[in-house]
């Protein structure tokens, strides 16, 4: 298992709509989120419970981390095209209910 199918899984959780999360990850993928300047700073972009994304907008890159405990899962670097496929086929089958 890999900080995606980690990802994936949580994002399936029926208890708990992602829908919004998934769409607010979509956009930011077009549009750069606006910084906000928190005492300590995030050092994610994004975050779920359990996963921190760092959106990279030079390199058009997304890193998924894992939170929970580092060691358990490598980071995993993805590009935004790929991201955005695996961000709208997650949508398609929350609305779907193909899981």
């Amino acid at each position: 298992m890999t900080v995606l199918d980690s990802f994936i899984d949580e994002m399936l959780q029926t208890e708990v709509p992602k829908t919004v999360f998934i769409n607010t990850l979509l956009r930011a993928l077009e549009v750069p989120k606006k910084p906000k300047f928190t005492v300590p700073a995030s050092p994610y972009t994004f975050e779920s419970n359990i996963h921190g994304l760092r959106y990279d907008y030079q390199a058009n890159e997304v890193c998924l981390c894992y939170k929970v405990v580092p060691s358990i899962y490598a980071d995993m670097v993805i590009s935004f095209r790929s991201f955005k496929v695996i961000l709208e086929g997650l949508g398609i089958c929350i609305r779907m209910q193909k899981w």
